[in-house]
C-alpha cells in the first residue's frame, strides 16, 4: 500500500502472517496520510494482523496531526484486539512524545525486532 511518496506499509513479518510492519517516511504530517494510515492499518487488521510496529526510523518531521495518527491507530487497534507499538523513534520524535506524555501510552522499543520479540 503506497500511501505518500515517502509514507508507506512493508508486508506481514514473522509469526505466521501475525506481525506487520508500517515503515513512516520523512514527514508525518497527519492531513490526507492520516486517512491513508488508518485503512492500511484497518487492512492488515482485517488480514489477521495481532501486531502492528509503526518502525519511526526515517521520520524527520512530525506535528500534532502526525501524533494524532497515531495514538488514533493506537485507539482503533486497541479497540480490536491488536497491539499497535513503535520501533526505532529518533531523538526529536521521542521528545515530542515525552513532551506529550505519549511515551506512556505507546510501548516503543529499540528496533522492529525487538518490538517482534517483545509481543510475540
Amino acid at each position: 500500500i503506497k500511501m505518500s511518496e515517502k509514507t508507506y506499509i512493508v508486508e506481514f513479518v514473522g509469526d505466521g502472517g501475525k506481525i506487520a510492519v508500517v515503515k513512516l517516511g520523512e514527514n508525518v504530517l497527519g492531513g490526507n496520510d492520516a486517512l491513508d494510515f488508518a485503512e492500511a492499518t484497518e487492512e492488515l487488521r482485517n488480514k489477521g494482523a495481532e501486531l502492528i510496529i509503526a518502525d519511526l526510523r526515517k521520520v524527520h518531521v512530525m506535528n500534532s496531526s502526525g501524533l494524532g495518527m497515531l495514538v488514533s491507530s493506537l485507539s482503533n487497534l486497541k479497540n480490536n484486539n491488536v497491539a499497535f507499538v513503535l520501533s526505532s523513534v529518533p531523538k526529536k520524535v521521542m521528545s515530542l512524545l515525552e513532551m506529550t506524555h505519549l511515551d506512556k501510552v505507546f510501548s516503543i522499543y529499540n528496533s522492529v525486532e525487538d518490538a517482534a520479540e517483545h509481543q510475540s
